[in-house]
């Protein structure tokens, strides 16, 4: 669960990237916690819709923290961007149930809060209910990995579209695609990403 202007923007993602708009699920993960040094270290796997298992492996204070940490470092080398974003808070309410299932379980379920700041310092938070604590605190931060992925993957997106119909003298679009553009720049520093861009086009002159 997302406010209002994420889902907008979660829409417009959907609709640039298509096909390429980025989907995880978590598929399992096991969990060591040191209780005197309050450490924890997480291994999960992780799965993209169209794509094979991701491995990840995190260290953190708490389980959340300790997925966030692994989720970010993994990929931050295809995702620049990630390395600007930071957890910033994560709370945890039950949700109990009065319906008694048919094997005389209480039905219950848990909603986790997750918060994470850009590199200007604005919260974006994401929300998922689960049957289990950690499900849902899970669940809540791959909502945010999945949401900072696919806005670098619009930018990028983006970018080759302007420059497509810059070369064709298409101001009209040039002006429309340049206002997604900052909506989407909006999320957080883009600024590795376009060094690389940068010296992707370069490269590419450099070859002609």
């Amino acid at each position: 669960m997302q406010d209002e202007r994420q889902r907008q923007m979660i829409a417009k993602m959907k609709e640039i990237l298509q096909d390429d708009y980025l989907q995880l699920t978590v598929e399992g993960y096991t969990l060591h916690e040191n209780l005197d040094d309050q450490a924890c270290h997480i291994s999960c796997t992780l799965r993209d819709a169209d794509g094979g298992p991701l491995t990840v492996e995190g260290r953190g204070v708490g389980a959340i923290d300790a997925f966030f940490a692994g989720v970010r470092d993994r990929l931050a080398d295809d995702y620049p961007s990630l390395r600007s974003i930071g957890f910033s808070e994560f709370k945890i309410e039950g949700l109990l149930e009065s319906d008694v299932g048919p094997d005389q379980t209480l039905k219950a379920e848990a909603e986790a809060t997750v918060g994470i700041l850009n590199s200007k310092g604005k919260e974006f938070v994401f929300k998922a209910t689960a049957p289990s604590v950690s499900r849902a605190g899970l669940e809540a931060t791959l909502q945010g990995a999945e949401y900072f992925v696919n806005s670098e993957r619009t930018y990028v997106r983006l970018h080759e579209i302007l420059e497509h119909y810059r070369e064709e003298g298409r101001t009209d679009l040039v002006d429309k695609y340049t206002d997604l553009m900052s909506q989407v720049v909006e999320n957080t520093s883009y600024s590795e990403v376009v060094e690389r861009i940068k010296d992707k086009v370069d490269g590419a002159e450099d070859d002609n």
